[in-house]
């Protein structure tokens, strides 16, 4: 297995450097007990033949596999002959058959580590699915005939900017125009200025090339851009857009304007969240928001142009009144989204969408988080009056408590993606998140907390994977499932958690056979839950740092009702239920 590092500049800032141990930071006591059930157990989606509770999932193999980090496994029929395929990414990339047998390998590892969940779409229509996946500074695409036990790289595409070649961690894909044609979004670790030509997102069409819409803003991408004028990044709002390393995950697709097009939300290590067409345009926040200095005052700011604060009064003051004491983090919190995948939902039920982010909150000097929080934020409908702004009722951000501290870089910290999906039966979505304090958190579309799960298992040092949905028994009402990981020499981290709708502890299976990885020890990456053998009933499959890919089967489930399936909603990891 191989192992990688990575170090944090005082602002947050990450790079690669040797493998070492990790030692425990101190457990402040917050996380002892705490759990809490909330809320209810209803039907979301048509029953099946209810088996009654959940059977305990059964351990059935353990597949070959690398050191895993975020990249979720996928099941897709990759060949179109009726038969599903098992997709799992590391350095390598594998498939595996509906048998768990391994048919193809990418061999080709030593480029680099697999960090975002890839990406399994047919790009152009013929029928065939492709793999993309971000490894190093490189996107790479590979296709597969089906009788090859190799896979072929179909086209490889450069992030490379100001001199830089960075680590791509965020990767999503979605037809942004409508044109039947799928585009793939990549976000980066790149660190070099806007000024230097350093960028940080990166869409490439269906050949691997920039994407450059026709009709539309020219160069479209990547982003930002060096230049000057309408639609560029140099000189807009006379301030320009400077942007700094997207470190994990950093990349939503979807819909929060009026027109036709998706667009693409990406969260920084500098303290911001933009928007931007499809086109590359960033889009502008609400009127409501100015900008206070003195050589721009009073001009616009766009989504990314200005940095976020806890608290809303700060906001006011600052944006919009120009008012009192300049903030800083010596005195109030303000937001940092380092690794902070944001999702696109609509949680208030008027049929257009919000953007959810998961920033950490800073103060003092050197920064030090606070906590984990929740953010939405309104999307740019009708005439913008509403961009970027709170989304009522979410003015105060729901927090959990202070993060699990590691002394040193192993293991990394969890990325808190989130899942929005119906878990209660009602008409809105709710917010399942972890929050790197040792709980997983549900949240209705109000803000309110339903319920939190303590999975320390008595460790120190504990996270957890983005969680996963799906109905295990057939009666309508679905599971929340996760993994945990943890200390690289606590070998018994590993554990497959499964939760009802409610909250309630239904399963906690520890990992079998761990191994010993340099990085940590469990499974960092989401579960994937699905029907890969076509036999009706549900696989669950578990991607390790230590020891491959664990295989649980579900007795008495069924898959009619699969909510959030892999990372990120679906093979397209958009950030929203999709392709699942």
């Amino acid at each position: 297995m191989k192992t990688w590092g990575r170090t944090r500049r005082v602002a947050l800032l990450l790079s690669f450097v040797g493998t070492t141990a990790c030692s425990s930071g101190s457990n402040d006591g917050l996380r002892q007990g705490g759990s809490s059930t909330g809320g209810e157990r209803n039907a979301i989606c048509t029953a099946g033949e209810p088996t009654g509770e959940v059977q305990e999932p059964v351990f059935i193999a353990n597949l070959r596999g690398q050191t895993s980090w975020y990249a979720s496994p996928v099941i897709a029929d990759l060949d179109g002959d009726g038969s599903n395929e098992l997709i799992a990414a590391y350095y390598s990339v594998y498939i595996f058959d509906s048998e768990r047998r391994l048919l193809a390998d990418s061999d080709d590892g030593d480029g680099g580590r697999v960090y975002a969940p890839h990406v399994v779409v047919d790009l152009e229509g013929d029928g065939s699915q492709e793999i993309i996946v971000g490894r190093g500074h490189q996107v790479v695409a590979y296709s597969w005939s089906g009788n090859s036990s190799a896979l072929d790289r179909r086209w490889v595409a450069d992030t490379t900017t100001g001199n830089n070649q960075p680590e791509v961690r965020g990767l999503a894909a979605a037809d942004l125009d409508g044109d039947g044609l799928i585009e793939v979004v990549a976000t980066t670790t790149q660190t070099a200025s806007t000024e230097d030509g350093g960028a940080q997102v990166f869409v490439f069409d269906v050949d691997g090339r920039s994407y450059q819409p026709a009709g539309g803003h020219q160069p479209a991408w990547p982003r930002y851009n060096n230049r000057s004028g309408e639609g560029n990044d140099a000189d807009r709002n006379l301030q320009g857009h400077h942007g700094f390393g997207c470190y994990g995950l950093n990349v939503a697709i979807g819909d929060i304007d009026d027109d036709p097009e998706l667009e693409i939300v990406a969260t920084y290590d500098n303290h911001h969240i933009q928007a931007f067409n499809h086109d590359g345009v960033a889009i502008d926040s609400a009127p409501w928001f100015t900008n206070r200095s003195s050589e721009f005052a009073g001009e616009r700011l766009t989504w990314g142009q200005f940095i976020r604060w806890a608290d809303p009064q700060v906001e006011a003051d600052h944006y919009h009144d120009h008012t009192g004491e300049w903030p800083h983090p010596s005195w109030t919190e303000w937001l940092q989204w380092t690794a902070s995948p944001p999702n696109i939902v609509d949680l208030d039920g008027d049929g257009d969408n919000e953007v959810l982010g998961i920033p950490n909150v800073e103060m003092h000097e050197p920064y030090e988080t606070q906590a984990y929080a929740l953010m939405v934020l309104e999307g740019a409908y009708g005439d913008g009056s509403r961009s970027a702004m709170r989304l009522s009722g979410w003015e105060d951000l729901p927090r959990g408590e202070r993060p699990i501290s590691v002394d040193g870089w192993y293991p990394p910290s969890g990325v808190p993606a989130a899942v929005t999906v119906n878990l209660q039966g009602d008409d809105r979505p709710e917010i399942l998140v972890s929050l790197n304090d040792g709980f997983l958190y549900a949240y209705d579309a109000d803000a309110q907390r339903l319920w939190r799960f303590n999975y320390m298992h008595g460790h120190q040092v504990m996270y957890a994977s983005e969680p996963v949905v799906a109905d295990l028994n057939q009666d309508g009402s679905p599971e929340v499932l996760f993994a945990t990981y943890g200390a690289p020499d606590v070998t018994d981290s590993g554990n497959l958690v499964v939760l009802a709708a409610d909250g309630t502890l239904l399963h906690d299976i520890a990992l079998p056979n761990p191994g010993s990885n340099g990085n940590g020890n469990g499974a960092p990456a989401a579960p994937t839950v699905g029907d890969l053998d076509g036999d009706g009933e549900l696989e669950i499959f578990v991607q390790t740092f230590d020891h491959g890919m664990d295989v649980f089967s579900v007795p008495g489930s069924g898959d009619a009702c699969v909510a959030w399936p892999t990372a990120r909603g679906g093979p397209l990891r958009m950030g929203q239920p999709n392709g699942g």
